[in-house]
Parts: C-alpha cells; sequence; structure tokens
C-alpha cells in the first residue's frame, strides 16, 4: 500500500500476481472488474503476443482499438438496476493457468490504496491434451459461459488439469438473464455447504423445526444493501447447508431473530473521514444509502465495527467468515465480489431467488479457527486478511459511512 511498511508476505502486489515464476509470458488473459483501468491494466498486460479479453462494468480511460483486446459486457434484462460485478482473472501460461479471486477493481487504487483480498491457485497445463471435467471445471466453465467468453476462450479450459481444485466456486447472475436461478448466490452457497459437510448437525435436516443454530458469521463487505430480518435468516439458513426453499419458506419465518447470530462489518463515517489517503476513497470505494440504512426494516443491532490492518486505511474485500459447531473452532469462509447483499446473494420472493449483479467468489471449507477473535487457518497455513477479525459492534453515536 501507498506509505505504509511492507507486511512481507501478508500482501501481494497485482505485478506479483500476473509474473509467472518460470518466467513464462501470458498468452491469454481473462480479466473482469466493476471497474477496469484499461490504462492501467494494458500497461501491465503489455507483451505484445498476449491475448486479452476484457468484462466490465465501467471502462476507465479507455484505450484505442487494439487487436490483442476483446472487450465484453454480458447481457442484462430490463427488469431493474442490474451490474456486471464479477472479479475474475485467468491467465494462461504455457505450462499452467493462474486462477485468480479479487475483490478489488482492476485500477491502480484497488491495488495500492484500498484494502483488498486475493485468493490465487495455479493449474498445470498442457497444450493440445483434454482432461477430463470435474465439478470445479465445470462450474467456472458455465460461469464463463454466463458471461458471454467467447467459446475460444473457454475451450482453453480443457487444456488444464484441476484434479487439485481446493474450492469451490460460487456465482450470480442478474434474474432474467436466463439459467436456474437455484444454481446461484445463497441457494449455490448451501448446495456447496451440504455436500462439503460443513455443518454435520444439521447435515440431513427436512424440518426447520429440528434446525439446531450452531454457527456464527463475520460479514465484510464495502457496500450496504437493503438488509431485514427476513434476509438474514435465510442466508443464516444457507450458512448451515441448508436451502430455505426446500425447508419450506414459510416456515423459515418461525426461526427466531434471537437465534440468528450475523455480524455485518462496515465501515463507520468517522473511520472514512480519518482515511490516510483522504475522504474521496470512500466516497469511491465505499456504499450506502442514509434510506436504505434508516429503513425501520433496517436491522442495525447487527452491525459490528470493520477494523483494518493497517491504520486509518478502508478495507474493500469482500468475505464471509462462518465459525460453526458447539466449539466455533471450524467453520468456512468466502472471497469474492459478492457483497453481503441481495442484490449479490439474491432475494428470496414466493418460490424463487431475485438477483441482480454478476457475481463471482470462491467458498474455503475446512477452515480452522482459534480461540477468541484470534487467527484463520486454512489448508495448513494461516490466511491473511486485511482486517482484524473482530467483533464488536457499532456503538451508540456510530453510523456506517453514507452517502
Amino acid at each position: 500500500m501507498q506509505g505504509v511498511k511492507s507486511l512481507a508476505s501478508d500482501t501481494i502486489s497485482f505485478s506479483g500476481v500476473i509474473e509467472a515464476k518460470s518466467g513464462e509470458t501470458i498468452e491469454e488473459a481473462l480479466v473482469t472488474g466493476f471497474y477496469i483501468d484499461e490504462h492501467w491494466l494494458l500497461g501491465h498486460l503489455s507483451n505484445a503476443s498476449t491475448r486479452i479479453t476484457l468484462v466490465a462494468e465501467h471502462r476507465l480511460n479507455e484505450q484505442p482499438s487494439d487487436s490483442r483486446v476483446t472487450r465484453i459486457l454480458p447481457p442484462k434484462s430490463k427488469a431493474s438496476v442490474q451490474i456486471m460485478h464479477s472479479k475474475l482473472m485467468l491467465l494462461f501460461f504455457a505450462s499452467h493457468m493462474r486462477f485468480v479471486v479479487s475483490t478489488g477493481s482492476m485500477t491502480a487504487e484497488g491495488w495500492s490504496v484500498v484494502q483488498n483480498a486475493v485468493f490465487i491457485q495455479d493449474f498445470p497445463r498442457a497444450k493440445g491434451r483434454v482432461y477430463a471435467a470435474n465439478s470445479f471445471s465445470m462450474a467456472l466453465a458455465y460461469a464463463l459461459h454466463d458471461l458471454s467468453i467467447p467459446h475460444a476462450v473457454i475451450a482453453l479450459l480443457n487444456e488444464v488439469k484441476f484434479a487439485n481444485a481446493s474450492v469451490h466456486i460460487i456465482t450470480t447472475v442478474p434474474s432474467g438473464t436466463g439459467g436456474n436461478m437455484e444454481e446461484y448466490g445463497a441457494e449455490r452457497l448451501a448446495r456447496v455447504l451440504k455436500e462439503a459437510g460443513a455443518d454435520p448437525e444439521n447435515q440431513n435436516l427436512e424440518d426447520i423445526d429440528r434446525f439446531r443454530p450452531n454457527g456464527r458469521l463475520y460479514c465484510v463487505g464495502s457496500s450496504l444493501g437493503p438488509l431485514d430480518d427476513k434476509w438474514l435468516r435465510d442466508m443464516y439458513v444457507c450458512a448451515h447447508g441448508l436451502s430455505p426453499l426446500k425447508l419450506g419458506w414459510p416456515s423459515i419465518k418461525t426461526l427466531p431473530n434471537s437465534l440468528v447470530d450475523i455480524g455485518v462489518a462496515f465501515h463507520t463515517q468517522q473511520q472514512v473521514e480519518q482515511c490516510r489517503y483522504g475522504i474521496e476513497v470512500g466516497e469511491q470505494n465505499i456504499y450506502a444509502q442514509r434510506k436504505v440504512y434508516e429503513d425501520k426494516k433496517f436491522p442495525q443491532s447487527a452491525m459490528v465495527r470493520l477494523e483494518p490492518v493497517v491504520e486509518n486505511t478502508l478495507v474493500h474485500a469482500k468475505v464471509i467468515l462462518a465459525r460453526m459447531g458447539e466449539n466455533q473452532r471450524t467453520g468456512w469462509m468466502y472471497i469474492g465480489s459478492h457483497n453481503f447483499t441481495p442484490a449479490a446473494w439474491g432475494r428470496l420472493n414466493a418460490k424463487t431467488y431475485y438477483s441482480n449483479n454478476y457475481e463471482f467468489g470462491v467458498v474455503l471449507c475446512n477452515v480452522e479457527y482459534s480461540s477468541g477473535n484470534g487467527s484463520v487457518r486454512w489448508d495448513g497455513r494461516e490466511v491473511p486478511l486485511p482486517f482484524k477479525f473482530a467483533w464488536e459492534p457499532y456503538g451508540r453515536s456510530d453510523t456506517p459511512y453514507l452517502k
């Protein structure tokens, strides 16, 4: 981060993300983002032989036509406000493909001023070979198809060996753009967690009256949506690997609000005003509307403070930390583009989900939590977080940063 002492192994630069250890060059790059600063990005992807596909809601500093670059905006229905918010990169080198899921926009500010999180895994690639598909590769291919990525790019996945995929893909598409909405958002999350056995106590539950709440969710985001108790209940049930649709959605209403243990972590007005890079950074990266927060249905009691690791900076990450079970020592973690909002995860209306955005993220299962609000470990190593894993409710004078 600009003006901040390096945190060594806890940080990575954009240059570090796109650089191959073997010195190989990127042959094909797929880059998606809400914002893409073309001047900044193409300056990094400057090799004349690199083919680039860009998918963005907003393109900043758009560059002149370039035979290397294909620009795409996926389809949208006319039903409501819908945005392309996915933040995914696929970098194809000669010997491997780099899978990158980020929480930040493709801008200099997104990678050097606000704090974000990124998941990276390299997969072996053999040109001309076709590897057997698995659940991960199929989910990735479907996600690219939803974004209208050219078939020639999707076909490159056949050359990649995904046998060692260690995470589960979660996507969302806007309602009305096609597809079974039960395969996206919150319903997809519930199915992934059930198949992974994330909550053994409720694994085969068929009756909401026998539901044993044992999860605690710490939900970090940079946008605050129109939350209400009903939506929090639905998300809480999904976090246990249970589908509100399959349990019988009306019956979910009988779950007392007092059993829904969710903290919505969001920056306060004071934190944004004290940002070392100026309040303008908050105006550009943190989004909440006063009319939403002050609505009588908004669960203000669920708000908790979001404390960045680097003092007087702002966190732009989208992360869910879920502690499950009686001792709260294990659970799962989400990282990606989904803010903790109905627009991103979907809202259950009658017998179907309704969502607004294109989103992409991953779930890490078998996460280990230390006692209290300490470290988070996965796959035998500590997970570096851009925020402190605290659970401090808003004080009487605290309000989220509101526009």
